[in-house]
């Protein structure tokens, strides 16, 4: 008799059956809508897109770093990566075709993005963890061999930054940034910068006198697309520039006070106790106690420094 599932792996089949049924849902709206002629099935066609890349922007950011950082080793019977793959991205892929269509134009730059994008995502949502309310921690050293296996290359790209990020706190000096992230104009997530082999472009489009920043092509094209529905909307950022933040008059003296009610804003808490360590340090100083070749590691990475 086959063995039983571990909960873990209905877990899964249950969020991957959720995806591909909302999917589902927008292939077959977007079909009857193409039956009206060219122009509307050009309308469907990018319903699709638009549909699966916002889809795949919250799905990244939500359950790649719980999949691939915050699910205990033992709990983990899959990257996150395999999943979207093997499971959301082939049952799309035949849904379009069961209903002859194509891919959207940018299928390969998802498939690149599977490999990277969560990975930079979680350095950034830990390194600003106080503009969430999400409790947060580092990868360990067994955790990181886990990381280097699914994803090869990822110590070279990825592996630097916690090292440092542990450095810091090992030298009592927690990462934690005074500035705000920059948001995406489109899917409102953090610009991120770290990806396999060079930093990411961030793409920027002005309209009507305002500057437009964007965290991937697709989503300028979305924007693009639809400028008039979005070109009033605002990021957290663009409303603080606006002045429809309310910040104490404290603020307004002092620079630390600042972006501390900044980051407390956003972190949805007035004494910024929001998106904690969640070990108080405790990976990073598995580091030094765990892993022969951190120091050297870390030398390196100084050195490289510009």
């Amino acid at each position: 008799m086959p063995e039983p599932k571990s909960q873990a792996w209905e877990e899964l089949e249950r969020q991957a059956g959720r995806i591909s049924a909302r999917l589902r849902r927008t292939v077959e709206y977007a079909k009857r809508l193409g039956k009206g002629g060219s122009a509307l099935k050009e309308a469907a066609e990018f319903y699709i897109a638009k549909s699966f890349w916002l889809n795949w922007r919250a799905i990244a950011a939500l359950t790649g770093p719980s999949m691939d950082y915050l699910t205990p080793l033992d709990g983990r019977i899959m990257s996150f990566r395999e999943f979207m793959v093997e499971w959301v991205g082939a049952q799309f892929k035949r849904q379009l075709e069961d209903y002859g269509i194509e891919l959207p134009w940018f299928w390969r730059y998802w498939e690149e993005e599977t490999k990277w994008w969560h990975h930079s995502f979680e350095l950034v949502m830990y390194l600003w963890r106080r503009t969430s309310n999400i409790h947060n921690r580092g990868p360990t050293p067994e955790e990181r061999r886990w990381l280097e296996e699914k994803y090869p290359g990822w110590e070279e790209t990825f592996g630097r930054f916690w090292d440092l990020y542990a450095k810091n706190y090992i030298e009592g000096r927690p990462p934690l940034p005074k500035t705000a992230p920059l948001l995406c104009n489109m899917c409102q997530l953090p610009l991120i910068s770290v990806k396999p082999g060079r930093h990411v472009v961030i793409y920027q489009k002005e309209y009507n006198g305002r500057l437009y920043n964007f965290c991937s092509p697709v989503c300028m094209w979305i924007w693009e697309q639809e400028k008039e529905r979005y070109a009033g909307h605002m990021t957290y950022v663009d409303r603080l520039l606006a002045g429809k933040i309310k910040l104490s008059p404290e603020a307004m003296k002092s620079i630390e006070r600042l972006w501390d009610e900044i980051i407390w804003h956003m972190g949805y808490t007035e004494f910024g106790e929001a998106g904690l360590d969640a070990t108080n340090g405790a990976w990073a100083l598995l580091y030094k106690e765990k892993d022969p070749n951190y120091e050297k590691r870390v030398e390196k990475w100084m050195e490289a420094r510009p």
